[in-house]
């Protein structure tokens, strides 16, 4: 089972769908365009004017942490350090093999709720993608 995984970074959105990238700043743009759409959907959704506020990112703050609090939000991984946590706590060869597989993958096409992974993942260490936003204190 030592597969060379395809992709450098693990995405994992929300809903615990994962997308692969091997670039970090494509990871943060992916991310990025998620939030602006998710942003505009909400604007749509609650009546909500982005504009009529000029130079103000209120809206766009309530609606981001709203958000965080009922989805939560976007992790970012190294795939191989994902890959050797499942590798070292999987109990099952065939469901260890099959998971490793598809996360090795070039188009990864996996949630980790299906496979009861979320808390098996949580123990990986996340990369920070935040960046500081606003007055620095």
């Amino acid at each position: 089972m030592n597969r060379e995984p395809y992709n450098e970074f693990l995405l994992i959105m929300p809903e615990g769908t994962c997308k692969g990238f091997n670039d970090f700043e494509s990871a943060k743009a992916y991310i990025n365009i998620y939030y602006e759409r998710a942003i505009d959907e909400n604007i749509d959704d609650d009546d909500e004017n982005d504009m009529t506020e000029i130079g103000s990112g209120d809206t766009r703050i309530n609606i981001c942490t709203k958000l965080g609090v009922e989805e939560g939000k976007c992790e970012l991984y190294k795939t191989e350090e994902v890959i050797n946590k499942i590798s070292d706590e999987l109990v099952f060869d065939t469901e260890k093999k099959e998971i490793v597989e598809r996360l090795c993958e070039a188009d990864i096409d996996f949630n980790i709720y299906d496979n009861n992974l979320d808390l098996l993942i949580s123990d990986v260490e996340p990369i920070d993608i935040m960046e500081t936003y606003g007055e620095i204190d």
